[in-house]
Order: structure tokens, then sequence, then C-alpha cells
């Protein structure tokens, strides 16, 4: 009994939806990776204005030139602002992670319905052939019978 092999009609379209989900993994990685960068640059800001205070309150005691705590203040004054900045960076750093992610999530539904509609054929497919089969030895075994009934 020849049985054909089983053969999805929407293989190629459930390849591209893994290339497609393979991709957005790619996307939302490289978004998570700007999202690290970004925190560690806010990180090391906060702590340099942090170590710039501690340098700025020594030398208010060692130092009495108005020039120096107008410039120094200024300065740190420029690293607030810096730090504000960064952190709206942070964010849409943040907000582009869950965009991807969500992106990503998509992607991955996708894939798996089609993955569930082809296990649905593939299960439909073993019943046909287990039909075929059956019906098969029902048809051999009739065959026999009559030609033992004939032979007797």
């Amino acid at each position: 009994m020849y049985s054909k092999p089983f053969k999805f009609k929407l293989e190629k379209i459930l390849q591209m939806k893994i290339e497609e989900e393979e991709e957005q993994k790619k996307i939302f990685a490289k978004a998570m990776k700007k999202l690290q960068d970004e925190e560690e640059k806010l990180k090391k800001l906060e702590n340099l204005l942090e170590y710039k205070k501690e340098e700025f309150k020594i030398k208010l005691l060692q130092a009495n030139e108005a020039h120096f705590f107008k410039s120094f203040s200024d300065y740190l004054e420029k690293l607030k602002k810096d730090i504000e900045l960064q952190k709206i960076v942070v964010e849409k750093c943040k907000l582009e992670v869950e965009i991807e992610k969500q992106k990503l999530q998509e992607k991955m539904n996708e894939r798996k319905s089609f993955e569930k509609l082809k296990e649905k054929e593939y299960q439909k497919y073993l019943a046909e052939q287990k039909l075929a089969e059956n019906k098969f030895l029902d048809e051999l075994s009739n065959i026999r019978y009559t030609r033992n009934k004939q032979n007797e």
C-alpha cells in the first residue's frame, strides 16, 4: 500500500513567520542592548555628579576664588541637565523596548498559530492514513475470505 507523504500546504508561510520572528528577536535584543547602554551612561553621569559634588565641597574649604565657585557651580548645573536629558533618553529606550517586545509577541503568536494549524493537519493526515490502512486491510481480509470460500 502506497501512502503519500505529509505536506503542509502553508509550509512556506510558516517558514516566513519563523524568519520574521527571528528577525524581530534580533531587533528586540538590539533595543534591550541600547537600553542597557543608556542606563549605564545615566548611572555614570549620576556617579560623576556625586563625585564632583564631593570635590566641590572639598575645594570650597580650600579655595577662596569667586570665579572658581561660579565655574564649578555652572559645571554641576550642566551635569544635572545632562542627567535629566539622559533620563529622557532612557525613558525613550524603555518605550522602544516595550514596542519591540509587543511586536515580538505578535510574531510569536503568528508562528504558533501556523504551527498549531500544521499539527492539526498532520493529525488529520494520520487519521486519514489509518483509515486508508484499515480499509485496505478490510479489503484484503475480504479477498482472502472469498478465496477460502471458493476453495472449499
